[in-house]
């Protein structure tokens, strides 16, 4: 599986015109949300793959979502300012979108993670997919 995320999705979902240079490197950031992804949630592409009815299935449209979520936490603060200040005023960045970096969130990795498909009968427990 190829990585569902393009320039196009990101440019559809943010809220302003993107810039020649946000458009120059959008590919190498959606590439590296794509890895970064892949990586820390394993099976995400044999989990697309999969049936509707499937357990463990994993709609493409979802990791897209994620993938340019997290190229758009990057494209908000691309230099991973946390504070910033001037003669007469000053300003915090968010502490989410602060580092700069590419990530996944818990919140993301939690829309990745399979559904329960035990039925809800409680008994066994789950082992979580990917890394802490």
């Amino acid at each position: 599986m190829e990585n569902p995320a393009a320039l196009k999705d990101v440019e559809d979902t943010f809220e302003r015109p993107l810039t020649v240079d946000e458009k120059r490197v959008l590919p190498k950031w959606l590439g590296t949300a794509w890895r970064t992804l892949t990586e820390e949630v394993r099976g995400i592409p044999a989990r697309c793959e999969l049936d509707e009815a499937a357990p463990g299935y994993l709609s493409s449209d979802t990791v897209k979502d994620v993938v340019v979520a997290m190229v758009e936490r990057k494209l908000r603060n691309p230099d991973g300012f946390r504070t910033w200040g001037g003669d007469t005023e000053s300003s915090t960045i968010d502490s989410t979108l602060s580092s700069g970096q590419i990530y996944v969130t818990a919140l993301e990795r939690a829309r990745l993670a399979p559904s329960d498909f035990s039925g809800g009968a409680g008994g066994f427990y789950s082992i979580p997919l990917g890394r802490p």
